[in-house]
């Protein structure tokens, strides 16, 4: 008897993810694509950024003031308070770090003082232009930024945040936390998004990298697309866990090796990227939000 109940629990999840799968028409796929395509394109220098100019990576300090500029100016044209968390710091090896992360926040309708936080890097590595890593986890935070901002009941706050500097010992990410704790935010838990733009499979699977199964579920419900469990431990996500925040990490299959085999290469261009994959992964990140909103 037990045993039937566990396939029958399990057929429940399978049909419910499969429903889940098929809600996103085709002109819903489209319209997520045709505004991925232009935040893309702009971010890794395949299109102009502003005027004429064309970003050849993200990793100087003037390509990543335009492209923190640029994120600024999106969060504003959303209609929601965009904000810098500047920083000028050195290490203990005397190394000195300049550099800027943009977030805004999106309050609860209920006077909640929970955060989601949701968010992703911007730079890149120094000669790569860095279209999968990570310009898909930027387009695809903006997009769910976007569907936030619309839901009429937000019974929890939203902070949405891009890190500078992840490929420079992750410094960004470092000093958004320690602005996190020193403002003593109430912070439910951090969703981070990075490598969402390969499937080689074409399977659209998605990988997770959770603090707690609770998360993870909440993942699983609403993917309708097969999810793997990372096992291995990132070190941003340490960043977030070892200071006792929950934290979730959401990539490609990476590990299957279903991932661009161009990250950190000139050749991690626009058009590598998986457009369709890159709008699926959005369209269930934007219904976990939606789902942990209520």
């Amino acid at each position: 008897m037990k045993l039937y109940r566990f396939r029958t629990l399990l057929l429940l999840i399978f049909c419910v993810q499969i429903s889940v799968a098929q809600s996103l028409t085709d002109q819903e796929e489209a319209e997520i694509i045709n505004i991925q395509k232009d935040i893309v394109g702009k971010l890794t220098g395949h299109i102009p950024i502003k005027g004429k100019r064309k970003l050849s990576s993200r990793a100087s300090n003037s390509e990543r003031k335009i492209t923190a500029d640029y994120l600024f100016n999106y969060l504003k044209d959303l209609g929601i308070k965009a904000k810098r968390n500047n920083y000028n710091v050195q290490d203990k090896k005397g190394n000195q770090y300049n550099g800027s992360n943009i977030y805004a926040e999106i309050p609860a309708t209920n006077g909640s003082d929970e955060y989601i936080v949701l968010g992703a890097h911007y730079d890149t590595a120094e000669g790569s232009p860095g279209a999968v890593h990570n310009a898909t986890g930027v387009a695809l935070t903006l997009y769910v930024t976007e569907k936030i901002t619309k839901l009429a009941n937000r019974n929890i706050n939203f902070m949405i945040v891009f890190f500078d500097q992840q490929e420079t010992n992750m410094i960004g990410c470092r000093m958004f936390v320690k602005k996190l704790q020193d403002d003593k935010y109430n912070v439910n838990s951090m969703h981070r998004v990075d490598y969402v733009g390969w499937d080689n499979d074409e399977d659209r699977a998605i990988e997770l990298l959770a603090s707690n199964i609770s998360l993870e579920s909440a993942y699983r419900l609403e993917s309708g697309v097969p999810v793997f469990k990372r096992r291995v431990s990132t070190p941003e996500t340490r960043v977030f866990s070892t200071l006792g925040y929950d934290t979730i990490t959401i990539t490609a299959e990476l590990m299957n090796g279903d991932n661009s085999p161009y990250v950190h290469q000139s050749e991690d261009k626009y058009t590598t990227v998986n457009f369709k994959y890159l709008a699926s992964t959005s369209y269930i990140v934007s219904k976990v939000m939606k789902s942990l909103s209520k």
